[in-house]
């Protein structure tokens, strides 16, 4: 069996290094990668501009060269241009010498990822127009940051990463802004705890202008001077501009391949199987949209532990192993300056858009027993009124944040209600938690 891969990162080496574990030398695996980095951690990114991590090559797992050695060959600068799933071929282009050839597959695994979207006015080349998508592109930004004349970043797209990257802007003193075109940052979140963030981002020197967008861009010489923000009210102003980064959203890499059925935003469906509506055609990653296990609807959720997980499904299905059953609740998290945030399954603004019967409950509690730490968290958690299962949970603030989102997600997953999980045997000792812990305390005071 031959199997073509298109996409050596995430879900395209996830699948390939299972697939070769599991049938060894019966499968011959061919990858073509578009860029000339593999296997990165690209959610790492920000915190090597932050200098938190040093050199750009501590997030790469496992190069192209230990991978050939490994049995699985990868040809880096070469796009596929397009697929056709009727004759089994891909067209492929040597991104280095221009030459195009096709190459044969039995099955074809689809791990594209995604690109930043170049609208106006981000559809031309500037010196100092900036994207994050692989290592190289974290290397340019740090470079620039490091450069003394250019003391003003503006920042376009309050989402995780242009998030994360504006508190790595601020460590190297800059002034920063951020420019978001919704009513608040991180918009899958709920607005409290988008509030929260806002705060904080200001707290720290970082201004925050949600609400607007980027309308045009002032150059000189090929280089960016300022960015012209229009407010909802029409009212413009402009930002100096040193460093601009567009993250202002991405969009699956997909038009190579149109014999698939895909989402409006261009994601291709797949079901648990990752398999696509086109024979021996499946995808993973963010090239990719499958359903949620809460509302059974197609859910684009683009992040790099989905990606690994769909991987590794293609890796056995096609390996003739049973996978392992991986259920989308679109679980994230982040730190920014002195505080995290995290999320799983639906926000309440997600629950009341699809239309569910639901509530709503918030507490604030403490991190660690009283007497221990001062530290406090909030706890949002949405549940079906009429089931009580729970649906969704927010928790945000200082201290031990995360884990107890992820006691949520672990509920989620295994269909527990709030009232089984207010009694759940967790463990307890004065530096994780007051004897009824947080997510306890939450989920016990739902009425």
């Amino acid at each position: 069996m031959k199997v073509v891969i298109i996409g050596a990162v995430a879900a395209g080496m996830s699948a390939a290094s299972k697939l070769k574990r599991n049938l060894k030398d019966q499968v011959e695996i061919m990858v073509y990668e578009k860029g000339g980095e593999v296997s990165y951690g690209a959610c790492g990114i920000p915190f090597y501009i932050s200098d938190h991590i040093k050199q750009g090559k501590e997030l790469i797992a496992r190069t192209a060269e230990e991978f050939f050695q490994s049995g699985i060959p990868i040809k880096t600068y070469h796009e596929v241009l397009h697929a056709d799933t009727d004759k089994k071929t891909v067209l492929v282009r040597n991104l280095k010498t221009g030459e195009e050839f096709e190459d044969t597959y039995d099955k074809l695994v689809v791990g594209s990822g995604a690109a930043v979207r170049h609208f106006p006015p981000f559809d031309r080349e500037y010196e100092n127009l900036f994207e994050i998508r692989d290592v190289a592109d974290g290397t340019r930004v740090k470079t620039a940051l490091l450069e003394e004349k250019n003391r003003h970043v503006v920042i376009v797209g309050a989402g995780f990463i242009g998030l994360e990257v504006s508190e790595a802007c601020r460590r190297y003193g800059k002034e920063v802004t951020v420019v978001e075109l919704a009513d608040h940052i991180l918009s899958s979140f709920d607005p409290e705890v988008s509030q929260a963030l806002e705060e904080e981002m200001e707290k720290n020197g970082v201004t925050v202008k949600t609400g607007c967008k980027v309308v045009d861009l002032k150059a000189e010489n090929g280089r960016i001077t300022a960015a012209v923000v229009e407010a909802g009210d029409g009212s413009r102003e402009e930002l100096p501009a040193d460093i601009l980064i567009n993250s202002a959203g991405i969009a699956p890499a997909t038009a190579f391949i149109d014999t698939v059925e895909k989402a409006k935003n261009g994601a291709i469906l797949v079901n648990e199987r990752m398999e696509t509506s086109a024979e021996d055609v499946y995808a993973a990653g963010d090239c990719s949209i499958m359903r949620s296990a809460i509302t059974g609807e197609y859910t684009y959720a683009p992040l790099g532990t989905n990606a690994n997980k769909q991987g590794r499904i293609i890796g056995d299905v096609l390996g003739g192993v049973t996978p392992k059953p991986f259920k989308l609740i679109g679980s994230s998290a982040l730190r920014l300056f002195g505080l995290d945030a995290a999320k799983v399954g639906l926000s309440e603004k997600e629950a009341k858009s699809h239309g569910l019967d639901y509530k709503a409950h918030m507490i604030t509690g403490n991190s660690y027993a009283s007497y221990y730490g001062t530290e406090k968290l909030n706890i949002k958690v949405i549940y079906d009124r009429a089931t009580r299962k729970i649906l969704g949970a927010e928790t945000w603030g200082a201290g031990i944040v995360v884990p107890r989102a992820n006691y949520y997600a672990i509920a989620i997953y295994s269909g527990l209600t709030v009232d089984e999980m207010g009694f759940m045997d967790l463990c307890y000792s004065p530096p994780f938690s007051g004897v009824w812990d947080a997510a306890l305390i939450a989920s016990n005071t739902a009425k």
